[in-house]
């Protein structure tokens, strides 16, 4: 009998977490300002809502394709409706001013971001200013 509740409370256990799975939200779309990325819909589109349209646009490829364009670092959240007016997507959507394929370098006090591909070209570079020594307090005269 304690076999058999075992077994019924981990197959509970497992079919709440199956549902919780598929209940939960996708993650949020990372993009790169200038970058795109596609999203593919379950059914044809009808509307698009963009929720800041400075932060991110959309291209309708085909009734089952959309394509995010991010133009500026921020958030902001993409919906996809059908004719009926059932979500089709639900994303958030971060678009950050370091694009997808960059590497960081960091030097000490320097940083250098690059964009690789098949070879690597440097994007920006920065070095932090250094901080002066702290100076000896002067002796007193007596």
């Amino acid at each position: 009998m304690r076999r058999l509740t075992l077994v019924l409370c981990a197959g509970l256990s497992l079919s709440v977490a199956t549902v919780a799975a598929a209940d939960s939200p996708s993650a949020p779309l990372s993009i790169g300002a200038g970058g795109a990325a596609r999203i593919l819909l379950s059914a044809p589109v009808r509307d698009i809502v963009v929720g800041d349209p400075a932060v991110a646009d959309v291209s309708l490829v085909n009734e089952r394709t959309l394509v995010v364009l991010g133009k500026k670092p921020g958030a902001t959240t993409v919906l996809a409706f059908d004719a009926q007016g059932r979500a089709l997507a639900d994303r958030d959507v971060v678009v950050s001013d370091i694009p997808t394929h960059a590497v960081i370098v960091q030097r000490g006090a320097s940083t250098a971001t690059y964009a690789c591909g098949d070879r690597c070209s440097m994007l920006s570079s920065t070095a932090l200013p250094v901080a002066p020594a702290p100076s000896a307090a002067p002796a007193a005269i007596p």
